[in-house]
């Protein structure tokens, strides 16, 4: 079975096809679910901005103009709600709040352990950005977006997003550097 592109879904779905919907919001709901969870930091938060950004989708599909990918015009949807989200809270949970993780006295144990403390640091530490800068790191490590493409969702120049990016990584490194993870950590 070949696999339909976005447009022409888009196309049936505009014209009422609950298939096509169906098939084009499942192409991406798992994607943005995981976008949502590292951004929000919560399962109840990520299903909110999910749903709400699927909300909009079948409000504005129409609207859609096809100057960008289908992808990068619904993620710069979830953009927009996941920072009007991110700026009415306030983090709620410290470093020092989260659960030590258990050592084992095997080594490839122990190396597995280390890497999962080290990206639970990151992940906080990620919480800690201004929300600007953290929606250009997500969308470039996670979702893999080129600049350009970054620039699109967000509606500003490359080179801001490219500031952002490298601003948000400075931090990151200076906040890692105190817990010694830059090594681990790849920044």
């Amino acid at each position: 079975m070949f696999k339909r592109s976005d447009e022409t879904l888009i196309e049936k779905a505009i014209h009422g096809d609950e298939r096509a919907w169906h098939q084009l919001v499942g192409r991406y709901q798992s994607a943005l679910y995981y976008y949502s969870l590292r951004l929000m930091g919560n399962p109840d938060d990520a299903r909110d901005l999910l749903q709400d950004v699927l909300l909009v989708l079948c409000r504005n599909l129409a609207q859609f103009r096809g100057d960008s990918s289908f992808k990068t015009w619904l993620f710069g949807i979830a953009n927009y709600r996941a920072m009007d989200m991110l700026r009415k809270r306030k983090p709620t949970q410290d470093l020092d709040d989260l659960p030590e993780l258990e050592h084992e006295d095997q080594p490839s144990h122990e190396q597995q352990l280390s890497e999962q403390q080290t990206q639970l640091l990151v992940q906080q530490k990620l919480k800690n950005l201004p929300p600007e800068q953290k929606l250009v790191v997500e969308l470039r490590f996670y979702q893999h977006f080129t600049f350009d493409e970054i620039a699109d969702q967000l509606a500003i120049s490359s080179n801001t997003v490219k500031s952002r990016f490298y601003s948000a990584l400075d931090k990151l490194r200076v906040q890692l550097e105190d817990h010694d993870v830059e090594q681990s950590a790849s920044f």
